[in-house]
């Protein structure tokens, strides 16, 4: 599987084909295809172990006997070049870092599989894929704040001008049976910025091409930035990954949460020899100056009351 997402993760990057051409051609006479039909996706895990069960699976990847039919946003129906009966796998697929254009399998949840799916010609048949999390220690859940305990992992740096708070309520994203709390963060329109970033300094990120994955549940009505701060010989560097932009710009307090996954192997690998590293998250709006170098300006729409709520965070490593 980390084969897989390695392969695919470059390939999606540089297409934003939705569908990949067909491996294989008909076969035994067959002239007319049969159809595949996958209209949503959902996903089983233990809270206690893997946290809430909150999910932006956007396409799936699917497989007839190990040979790839293609990569299909959802809902879909789909052409498949064969009949009778075959294994069928589907993989879920993400958006990494929020962009259509890098579509590709995650790699922390399993496909499903159906070892001997009856396919018929000019016939329809749907699939109701059922994804979970590969099993521990396969996955490593390295980090995750969900804000339901009395601490909070996240801390304001001391360039912020507000810390992150529990709430509850309307305000909180809520879950049954788990999830009664959410993160928030409110800059009045004369705070220029947050910053916040966690609390522990991770040591053991895999720095080779093993995935490394945040996961990240967010409500807002302003852009922020994610990204990693590296300790780099007692200096703290900033690294900005992905501005994530508003989910709600209408209302006065945002009320529409959405979910993004955001790819930081490739910083830890390239900053392998790194004391330490934390997440951050900040309201500052990064614009590149330079092949080799960012520099923060102050958000642009500052006039206004800015919330940020943020849940469901998780470091998931293979």
């Amino acid at each position: 599987m980390i084969k897989l997402f390695t392969r695919y993760i470059f390939l999606c990057l540089f297409s934003s084909l939705l569908f990949l051409p067909s491996c294989y051609k008909f076969e035994n006479g067959q002239t007319v295809p049969s159809y595949i039909r996958i209209d949503s996706v959902n996903l089983e895990c233990d809270y206690f172990t893997y946290g809430a069960n909150t999910r932006n699976i956007s396409d799936v990847w699917v497989y007839v006997d190990d040979q790839i039919v293609g990569c299909f946003e959802l809902p879909s129906t789909f052409p498949v070049l064969k009949k009778d009966f075959h294994k069928v796998s589907v993989y879920p697929g993400i958006k990494v870092d929020g962009k259509s254009s890098a579509r590709a399998p995650y790699p922390f949840m399993k496909p499903c599989i159906w070892q001997d799916l009856r396919l018929v010609e000019d016939s329809i048949i749907s699939l109701y894929p059922v994804f979970n999390y590969y099993d521990v220690p396969d996955v490593n859940l390295r980090w995750r704040e969900d804000f339901e305990q009395g601490t909070i992992s996240l801390n304001a740096t001391p360039q912020s001008d507000t810390n992150i708070i529990r709430v509850s309520g309307s305000e909180a994203m809520n879950i049954p049976l788990y999830s009664s709390f959410s993160g928030k963060i409110q800059l009045p329109p004369d705070s220029l910025h947050f910053t916040v970033a966690s609390f522990e300094e991770m040591t053991d990120l895999p720095s080779d091409n093993t995935p490394c994955m945040l996961e990240l549940d967010y409500n807002c009505n302003a852009d922020f930035t994610v990204g990693v701060l590296v300790c780099d010989n007692f200096t703290i560097i900033e690294k900005p990954l992905v501005t994530v932009q508003a989910t709600d710009s209408v209302n006065l307090v945002p009320n529409k949460w959405k979910k993004i996954y955001i790819n930081i192997g490739p910083t830890i690998r390239d900053n392998r020899n790194a004391d330490y590293y934390k997440i951050f998250f900040t309201s500052r709006v990064y614009k590149t100056i330079s092949n080799d170098g960012t520099t923060p300006v102050a958000p642009i729409d500052a006039d206004h009351v800015r919330y940020y709520y943020f849940d469901n965070i998780k470091l998931i490593c293979r």
